[in-house]
């Protein structure tokens, strides 16, 4: 039925009429308004698909059931074709057959007999006109005749001069109203020379809005979609109701990246209906059509010519047919004048069963296109499953054990996978007593990965840290240069205290104590060092750091103690201890626990940058139960003094997923350059990119002004095929001309409008800043206690 809406019965065109209801509307207006002489005359314009038959039969069902309409108007509704029509004659006697077959009565249908044996065609068309005026006489009502596909039957089946006489009949016969429809203009309507200038009122069906789409795809689904989800469909269909019909019967009920990964078989499930279209065309016209295809991105006459190897002027007039034909439009004039394919599904459905970088390039921006648009991915999907599987029976969920652990085991990156454990481990799963055995030693054998891997980044991020060039500010003194580091640092303790006694600052001094004491190998003098220092300026990045070192050093069951410490004197109310908490439950490799010390440390207002950097580690990438990115973004106002550190970190371990998040906070530090050449590193590597990361981050520079290093980033990347309409987005955005497939330049109109939108939030935001800071400090102004009078004032 979706591809022959005449097939529908009246109860069934109703229920399915779900979209184009103002056009209905629109169109209506005009039969209402022809009730003088004569009629104005409507042409219907639009692609294959895009509702033309649905629309006319559906207005010639409201005319039928409207009692005012129904009483002055008799829709005739002819076939969706009309091959057997090649003469005026033929026209009107076909319309005698479609009479008898709408009313059932025997004398129309012995009438259609009889003419058929009328060899002289005026004498047909005096006589089969004749008689349908006499039946619009009969029924006191006038006839809405409703004829598809116009343009074939007056520009390739009737003669010319055929045209002139249907224009006399339409200008003086007033009880027949002629509503047509049509792929696109065409010349007897045109031009001025021809007989049907200026005879209809013509009406263009547009594309579907996003609304529209949605609501298309709920009711063909049957079930309920967020624009999110429908907007890659209404990109690859281009709004056409017809196309959006076919992929919502297909897949309205599974997963975006299911419908994607299966692109193939669902425009295999339907090459008849492309295959019609194209063996209809003419030879010549179909390899400009092919050719047009191939390219896919909307070109110019010269560069269709160049691919079908024939001359320009050639392919500018089979262009031209293909445009009256309604298999292609036209976009832009002059000069820019380009082409493209009216039915975009039939472009990627050509480019999918062709071999080669097309299909290729095809994959590519789906596969960008569910990573934009859907997002949860195999974590929401798997989360899911085993929420699911948590409420059925031991005998009902076994087939769920089987998908769990075979999502499991195809998953190579090692980020995801970690994301999966966690999921599964905090819904409980290895805790059920039914779990099938080989999904218990998957799980188990991916928590032993996961923890020694945890480990050995712990202990390397942590050495990193020690040694992190921001803490090392103090040129090393004699004593140091001696080897007398433990002596050395006993002489800064002195300078230190001496300098506090004056109400200088004497924190460089401490910190450089501790350092010493750390090179003379000696732990606890430098954890006490640290810790003193600490209660003194708790917000003092480097005496954290250095505590972190130091805490690595000591034997596990004095970190125990130390914690214990740290943990009652944090209890008693000493804000700086949380400082030391988060860093001796980092050393343990208590994720919660340093998140947890973290927030306890927020509230008593002593976070200070490597703290935040410690937390940010934590957080980013491991299975810590609730702390993901929401909890970035609560907490990012004082997360964002450790993004400088933990960024650095990152970008300096292996795995590519690590380098960009360690890229997208040096970003959001302001620190572009640096987070431009640790991106470059990894998309000119081209491996283990993770499409989703680079292109957060790749947005992220566009909306802090850095869309031409961006460009420059892709442009350069062995993957860019991966990111086109993102790359195209960025083009636009820098200024730079683009040339792209109509689907790609969609996809990236919404990439540059979400660039906008935050760039503009980003504007906000640091407007509101200084009056939220004077806001702050007019709030936290004491009150003046009123009723002391002076006395007690100057007290």
């Amino acid at each position: 039925m979706k591809h022959n809406p005449a097939f529908l019965t009246p109860e069934q065109l109703r229920s399915s009429f779900v979209v184009r209801k103002r056009d209905l509307d629109i169109v209506l207006q005009y039969i209402r308004d022809s009730t003088g002489p004569s009629n104005q005359h409507v042409l219907v314009l639009g692609s294959r698909g895009m509702g033309k038959t649905t629309l006319v039969r559906m207005l010639a069902d409201t005319v039928t059931r409207d009692p005012e309409l129904g009483a002055r108007w008799y829709p005739l509704v002819f076939g969706e074709e009309s091959y057997t029509v090649s003469t005026i004659g033929e026209l009107w006697l076909e319309a005698i057959m479609h009479l008898g077959d709408q009313t059932g009565d025997a004398r129309w249908q012995a009438l259609h007999d009889e003419l058929r044996a009328e060899r002289d065609d005026d004498r047909l068309c005096a006589r089969a006109l004749s008689r349908l005026v006499g039946f619009a006489e009969e029924q006191g009502k006038r006839i809405l005749l409703v004829i598809e596909n116009l343009h074939m039957l007056l520009d390739e089946q009737m003669p010319k001069k055929d045209a002139w006489s249907l224009r006399h009949t339409l200008q003086n016969e007033p009880r027949i109203l002629l509503l047509a429809t049509a792929t696109s203009r065409f010349g007897a309507i045109l031009d001025e020379e021809q007989a049907l200038y200026e005879m209809f009122a013509t009406y263009a069906l547009e594309p579907l809005d996003l609304a529209e789409c949605r609501e298309l795809w709920e009711a063909v689904g049957g079930v309920k979609a967020s624009e999110r989800r429908v907007r890659p469909m209404q990109i690859l269909t281009g709004g056409n109701p017809r196309l959006l019909g076919i992929l919502a019967s297909f897949a309205a009920k599974t997963s975006l990246r299911h419908l994607m990964e299966n692109l193939t078989q669902l425009v295999d499930d339907n090459t008849d209906y492309f295959k019609s279209h194209l063996e209809s065309l003419p030879a010549t016209e179909r390899k400009v059509y092919v050719m047009l295809a191939d390219l896919w991105a909307p070109s110019t006459a010269r560069e269709v010519a160049e691919a079908a190897r024939m001359e320009v002027n050639q392919a500018s007039a089979l262009l031209h047919r293909l445009v009256g034909r309604g298999a292609v439009v036209e976009e832009g004039q002059g000069r820019r004048l380009r082409y493209r394919l009216s039915e975009r599904l039939y472009n990627i459905y050509h480019l999918l069963r062709r071999r080669g970088a097309g299909a290729a390039r095809v994959r590519a921006v789906v596969d960008f296109m569910v990573h934009l648009y859907e997002g949860d991915g195999l974590v929401g999907l798997l989360g899911r499953i085993a929420e699911e599987a948590k409420g059925l029976g031991p005998e009902e969920r076994r087939d769920h054990f089987d998908v769990m652990e075979g999502i499991m085991q195809r998953v190579r990156d090692q980020k995801l996978r970690s994301e999966l454990v966690a999921s599964l481990t905090q819904i409980g799963v290895l805790s059920w007593p039914d779990i099938s055995e080989s999904l218990q030693a998957t799980l188990r054998r991916s928590l032993r990965v996961e923890g020694k891997r945890l480990k050995e980044e712990l202990q390397l991020e942590l050495q990193e840290l020690g040694s992190h060039e921001d803490v090392l500010r103090e040129e090393i003194t004699k004593l140091v240069e001696l080897g007398r580091h433990a002596d050395a640092g006993a002489a800064y303790e002195r300078l230190a205290d001496a300098a506090t006694s004056r109400g200088a600052d004497g924190l460089d001094h401490a910190v450089a104590a501790t350092h010493a004491y750390l090179a003379a190998q000696q732990p606890s003098r430098a954890e006490r060092c640290a810790t003193r220092w600490l209660a003194i300026s708790p917000n003092e990045a480097r005496l954290a750091e250095l505590l972190t070192t130091a805490l690595m050093r000591i034997e596990p069951r004095d970190q125990e103690r130390l914690r214990g410490e740290y943990e009652r004197a944090a209890a008693a109310g000493e804000r700086w201890a949380w400082v030391a908490v988060a860093a001796a439950r980092a050393v343990q490799q208590n994720w919660s626990g340093v998140v947890y010390a973290f927030e306890e440390a927020k509230r008593s207002r002593v976070v200070n940058a490597f703290l935040s950097a410690v937390a940010c580690l934590c957080a980013i990438g491991r299975p810590s139960g609730a702390y993901t990115s929401g909890w970035l973004i609560q907490h990012e106002r004082e997360l964002k003094p450790g993004y400088p550190l933990a960024g650095r970190i990152l970008v300096m371990r292996e795995e590519p997923s690590a380098q960009v998040t360690g890229a997208i906070l040096l970003g959001a530090a302001g620190l572009w350059e640096e987070a431009c050449t640790a991106m470059e590193r990894v998309l000119s590597s081209g491996e283990g990119v993770g499409v989703e990361d680079a292109r957060n981050f790749l947005i992220a520079a566009a909306v802090a002004g850095h869309a031409d290093r961006a460009v420059t980033l892709l442009e350069a990347s062995p993957v860019r095929i991966s990111f086109e309409p993102l790359l195209v987005a960025l083009r636009q955005i820098a200024g730079h001309p683009v040339q792209a497939p109509p689907e790609v330049l969609e996809v990236a109109s919404d990439l540059v409008r979400l660039i906008e939108q935050r760039r503009a939030g980003r504007q906000q935001k640091r407007s509101e800043e200084p009056n939220a800071a004077d806001g702050r400090s007019r709030t936290g102004a004491k009150p003046r206690r009123a009723g002391r009078g002076r006395a007690a004032a100057k007290s």
